[in-house]
This record gives C-alpha cells, sequence and structure tokens, in this order.
C-alpha cells in the first residue's frame, strides 16, 4: 500500500509505563518528612505523524517532556494529594502545543500491600 492509499489517521499516542520515582508527598503526618515511592503511567495523545516528516527528534513531541514535567513537579513545592499532582502535571503537559490529550495514572506503592492511587484524562482546549 503506498502512503497515498492510507486514509486519515487518528491521534498517535507517545507514553511513559510504570516510571517509579521516589518522592515527598501525602497528606497524613505519616508522610511528611519522607519520600515514597510513586508509579506513574502517562498517554499523550498527539497528532499523527506522517510518513514523509524528517525522522528527527524535533518532529515529534518529545518523551523527555513527559519525564522533565514529573521531575520539575516532584522538585517543586510539596503537594499533599495525588489529585493536585496528576493536574498540574496534565496542565504542563496540555501547555505543549502538539498535545493533545493526557491520560494520567499516578500510584503509591508504600501504603498498602497493592497500590493506590488517581487516573485523570485531560484534553488540550484549542482547535
Amino acid at each position: 500500500m503506498r502512503d497515498s492509499e492510507v486514509g486519515a489517521a487518528g491521534p498517535d499516542r507517545i507514553f511513559l509505563s510504570d516510571h517509579v520515582a521516589e518522592i515527598e508527598i501525602g497528606a497524613y503526618a505519616e508522610e511528611f518528612g519522607r519520600r515514597q515511592r510513586v508509579r506513574f503511567s502517562v498517554e499523550l495523545e498527539v497528532a499523527p505523524f506522517e510518513a514523509d516528516a524528517p525522522d528527527e527528534e524535533g518532529s515529534v513531541v518529545s518523551y523527555d517532556l513527559i519525564l522533565h514535567a514529573i521531575r520539575d513537579l516532584a522538585e517543586g513545592p510539596r503537594m499533599k494529594l495525588l489529585e493536585t499532582f496528576a493536574a498540574r502535571l496534565a496542565t504542563r503537559l496540555l501547555a505543549h502545543r502538539g498535545v493533545l490529550a493526557a491520560r494520567i495514572r499516578i500510584e503509591k506503592l508504600d501504603r498498602t500491600s497493592g497500590a493506590l492511587g488517581v487516573e485523570i484524562e485531560r484534553r488540550a482546549l484549542r482547535s
């Protein structure tokens, strides 16, 4: 099949899956002053990558966008709620013009025998 025969594409998705970072977060007294393992899974909808686009990093939304946003928020002012972290991460990622939507899942790994957390979806308001 030639490229000219390919139909209209939906959005592409880039993702970071099961990234674990130690951060200080939490609303309970025992969570203050200690770091805990938090797992991040982030999926971004981006404009479709065209087959004839340059095979260069500048042609795509970089995965580093996700990693740097997580790191910057984790190193910034302390947050109590995973919901706050997720909402701020979504806002930061959606500010990039190439990002159409974000699905973010954040899980605390040290609070119980399993994981507990939050998952949100947000879309860019621009058209």
